[in-house]
């Protein structure tokens, strides 16, 4: 009895360490899940000489984040890179302030970049320089056994078959070689991989009409020679910050094309600081002459604000430009097409997925069709998710391509396209590429598994590092204090909010119940029929609306009379309402919003626009 009751309590004995050892530890933090994972495979696989499990292309922060990840869980992973050091983006366009990105949830702010985004930035001050950047990303992946890393590396060439990409040609050190792997990333700005895998994509806002108009780029630049002691002697005073912005938005810029919009200042040394600010309007990035004199036409400006600056501020006496970046920082480029397409209706609804790798909740911003020191946001989420089908190419199983670039309609972009939320998309990627390895399947097969799988998956990238919570939040409109998808008028504010027609701003104030004037009604008639009906807009159409565009109060008589004129339907002077009343465009309004000599609020004006526009397909 006593030998069986021994032989039981050890039974017991195994059975719970081995639950607390590969259970219990390794849901609590990521290290412990890399020691888990890392037993799985340190002896389990063997690979050829130029195969790997895992190759990521790119350099720029999301891809260090995903090579890094992945090589974490014993697998032996692959970075290529164009360059000659790990700097990306951030070295070359001397991005040095990038700050995480925050949700609300459940009424509380929360960190929503986590994981590997601190551990990169975490220890860097506010204000790092590039060399600080790539100091501690060198950290990080010399300390990585299973990450090699190839510079100065090149794609030529790539096979694919059956929607799997076998293998990779790059040109490293001048010689050609070929490199084979289970799962790929692209990580590179513009879709290099992608490119050649002959993803489908569009460039700039070309998903509404648009392919030339991308997000303004910028220019950065350190300066030296700033009295620091001068400085602080002012501050002592008088609030410098804020008169040092004042004096630059009081700068004229000298190129058309220049602006600089909401400047900034950020100490780096003793006697010099970052200036950022200045951005380029109106580039077209797919244009190498255009992108060439946009970065000689920033120069010219930061020096000829450099000669401003000296005059206007006395600490700025004898400053000088020290250093420029590489390049301009491109916000926006390529738009690939993936298994879904992030939609700003998705970021207005605050929306959770199954399958989610990222929570996100920077702003929608439209500044790209503005063209000046306009704040133009259409709306600022609470907290919304990244679904894994983002980042898989829709004709390829095996690739995932975090970042920017990813499956992302143009201006959900600018949201979901915020730096720390594409590091935490590129961890999100390593993790996923180690589990499809793993579990011997591709990334796209995790879109087909069970519920409960995806849970599963879910809580594996929770270990790995990536903070995810299902979320259920409404966007709140400030005008009325209630959920803006509730209002009888949400499905026209998200059809102009796709086409960047409508802005909420920082508050989300739709104006619901704000009265109108004619102008108003005439220019988003414009804009919706040029955007949502291209091929129907015409000279007779922008002639008719143009007698509108005044600030008389809008009426139902005038609204009436305005659509009429569009559509080209005859009425009696004096009886375009009565004419309308019957027509199915207006019967869309609820009973009671509309009267013939009553003012029109806003949320009529958004239905009128898009029902006209709709009505000329």
């Amino acid at each position: 009895m006593k030998r069986e009751r021994l032989i039981k309590n050890l039974l017991l004995a195994v059975i719970f360490f081995i639950v607390i050892r590969f259970g219990i530890i390794p849901m609590l933090t990521g290290s412990s899940l890399k020691d888990y994972l890392n037993t799985l495979t340190a002896e389990r696989y063997t690979f050829a000489e130029n195969e790997y499990a895992i190759i990521v292309v790119g350099s720029d922060p999301e891809g260090v984040a995903a090579a890094v990840t992945s090589a974490r869980t014993g697998l032996k992973t692959l970075l290529i890179t164009e360059d000659s050091d790990l700097g990306g983006y951030i070295k070359h366009s001397m991005i040095v302030d990038v700050k995480p990105d925050e949700g609300i949830i459940e009424g509380k702010n929360e960190i929503l970049n986590r994981g590997f985004y601190r551990e990169l930035f975490g220890s860097l001050r506010v204000g790092f320089t590039a060399g600080d950047y790539v100091e501690s990303v060198e950290k990080f992946t010399s300390k990585e056994k299973n990450l090699n890393i190839l510079y100065n590396c090149r794609l030529t060439d790539v096979v694919v078959e059956d929607r799997i990409l076998k293998s990779i040609r790059v040109n490293a050190g001048g010689g050609e070689m070929t490199l084979s792997a289970s799962v790929f990333i692209d990580a590179t700005q513009r879709g290099d991989l992608l490119e050649l895998c002959g993803v489908p994509f569009t460039t700039g806002s070309g998903d509404i009409g648009l392919p030339d108009t991308y997000m303004p780029l910028e220019f950065n630049f350190l300066v030296s020679g700033v009295k620091w002691q001068d400085m602080r002697q002012i501050q002592k005073t008088s609030d410098f910050i804020a008169e040092f912005r004042d004096v630059l938005m009081g700068y004229q810029p000298f190129n058309k094309r220049t602006k600089v919009e909401t400047p900034t200042f950020i100490e780096q040394s003793e006697n010099q600081l970052i200036i950022r600010g200045i951005k380029q309007w109106g580039v077209n990035v797919d244009d190498p002459e255009d992108l060439k004199q946009a970065y000689e036409d920033a120069m010219d400006e930061a020096m000829l604000l450099i000669a401003y600056l000296k005059t206007a501020l006395v600490p700025f006496g004898e400053c000088r430009i020290e250093e420029v970046p590489d390049k301009l920082f491109i916000p926006e480029y390529r738009h690939y097409e993936g298994r879904y397409t992030l939609t700003v209706s998705d970021i207005l609804e605050n929306r959770d997925f199954t399958a989610k790798i990222a929570l996100a909740s920077s702003p929608v911003d439209a500044g790209k069709f503005v063209g000046n020191r306009l704040s133009y946001v259409i709306a600022d989420p609470k907290v919304y998710a990244i679904p894994l089908g983002c980042i898989i190419p829709v004709n390829l199983d095996n690739v995932l391509m975090p970042g920017a670039k990813a499956s992302f309609r143009s201006l959900a972009a600018t949201s979901a396209g915020y730096i720390p939320t594409r590091i935490t998309m590129g961890e999100a990627s390593g993790l996923t590429a180690a589990w499809s390895f793993l579990s011997q399947k591709t990334p796209a097969d995790i879109l087909d598994m069970t519920p409960e799988e995806i849970d599963g998956y879910e809580d594996y990238l929770k270990k790995g590092g990536i903070y995810l919570r299902d979320i259920s939040e409404s966007l709140v409109d400030a005008s009325t204090g209630q959920p803006l998808a509730n209002s009888w008028a949400y499905p026209y504010i998200r059809e102009l909010a796709e086409y960047g027609l409508i802005a909420g701003g920082s508050i989300n104030d739709f104006r619901l119940d704000s009265e109108s004037s004619c102008d108003v009604l005439a220019i988003l008639l414009k804009n919706a029929i040029a955007k949502m009906s291209p091929a129907a807009y015409s000279f007779r159409i922008g002639s008719a609306l143009e007698a509108y565009e005044t600030s008389d109060r809008l009426t139902g008589e005038k609204a009436a009379a305005m659509v009429l004129d569009v559509l080209g339907v005859y009425y009696n002077l004096g009886e375009a309402f009565e004419s309308a009343s019957g027509m199915d465009l207006f019967r869309k309004i609820p009973e009671g919003k509309l009267a013939k000599s009553r003012s029109i609020t806003m949320d009529v004006v958004y239905c009128l626009a898009v029902e006209t526009a709709l009505a000329l397909r």
